[in-house]
């Protein structure tokens, strides 16, 4: 950061992200740091004045940086001698913009006359309407050196630093203020009329607070997580949900309903109920132990898994690639057909 002589510049900064605010001043020209709790007016007016005899080289500028506050003016004016001046620029910039380019103004000087050639001046006045880095740049378009006068008077609008609640002081080199959490703090950093245009840096840091970035950071991946896993929930809730019934469809609830009708086909138990009450010619088919499908052969393979042993392999084949691949006896879901070899 560059700041020239008088400056007063305000920065706010929340206790919640900065820790403390630290600056540092190699030169250790005397900058001041002060902290507030409210906004500082902008009410003090003071007045600076240098005047120096510059050298700028052949195709070259030479330029001085400046921070001015809104309600600032600055006068400035050049003096060389009038071979010299017209290939001599002055511009004004505000940040990266031009902002006015001085022109001119014949003026007396007796130093002028005692070197038997006359002197001129460039000279301008610019009001300063908003906060923010100013810049005075001179240029040099001859291919030889010149020597010229500068002088530049500054009405500087300084802020009000009687109410601060914490100052300190870089006549050591560096210095420190903590924030008070959570409290918004403004902060200004001043500097002293040391009387000269000189490039004077200062480094100006904000100390995060570590803890709050890693609360921030926290929150945020727990949120994501939870996102994530209630999304992932509703899929296998979903997915677990349409199993279940394809299941229930495909083996418990079949599409021709169960008959709770007890049947001995293919197994070796004897029938314990009243024998007059089966008809002869279920009596036959299970003595006979024939196909309840065709009628003509002999039962010779069975379905797994229910076990029921009712058909020829034939028949069972021809279930198998049919469209319901159901046992004929318990209406069960049929997996494969085993055929059964007589000795």
């Amino acid at each position: 950061m560059e700041l020239g002589p008088n400056s007063s510049r305000l920065m706010k900064a929340s206790a919640v992200f900065v820790e403390h605010v630290e600056v540092r001043d190699v030169d250790r020209k005397g900058v001041s740091l002060y902290a507030f709790s409210e906004e500082p007016e902008l009410s003090h007016q003071t007045n600076w004045t240098v005047s120096n005899y510059l050298i700028v080289g052949s195709y070259s500028r030479k330029g001085f940086s400046f921070w001015l506050n809104k309600g600032s003016r600055i006068s400035m004016r050049v003096e060389a001698h009038a071979t010299t001046l017209n290939k001599l620029q002055v511009v004004m910039l505000k940040g990266e913009q031009k902002i006015e380019i001085l022109h001119p103004e014949h003026t007396s000087s007796q130093d002028g006359l005692a070197s038997m050639e006359p002197k001129i001046g460039k000279e301008a006045e610019y009001n300063i309407e908003e906060d923010d880095k100013y810049y005075l740049d001179i240029i040099n378009t001859k291919p030889r050196g010149i020597i010229i006068t500068l002088n530049v008077n500054v009405s500087s609008t300084m802020y009000d630093i009687t109410k601060a609640k914490a100052v300190c002081s870089t006549t050591k080199g560096s210095c420190r203020l903590r924030l008070v959490f959570p409290n918004t703090h403004y902060v200004i950093l001043t500097t002293p009329n040391y009387g000269d245009l000189g490039d004077w840096y200062i480094e100006l840091s904000f100390v995060a607070r570590v803890v709050t970035y890693i609360a921030i950071l926290g929150f945020i991946v727990v949120t994501i997580f939870l996102i994530l896993k209630y999304l992932g929930a509703c899929d296998v809730e979903s997915s677990t949900l349409v199993e279940r019934v394809e299941e229930e469809v495909n083996e418990t609830y079949p599409i021709v309903p169960q008959k709770n009708i007890r049947q001995t086909y293919g197994t070796n138990e004897e029938d314990e109920e009243d024998p007059g009450a089966s008809s002869s010619s279920s009596e036959e088919l299970y003595d006979e132990k024939l196909c309840i499908i065709c009628y003509d052969e002999q039962r010779n393979s069975f379905f797994v898994p229910c076990g029921h042993c009712a058909t020829c392999y034939d028949c069972a084949q021809r279930i198998m690639d049919g469209e319901n691949k159901v046992c004929p006896i318990c209406r069960r879901l049929i997996h494969r057909v085993k055929k059964l070899f007589n000795p």
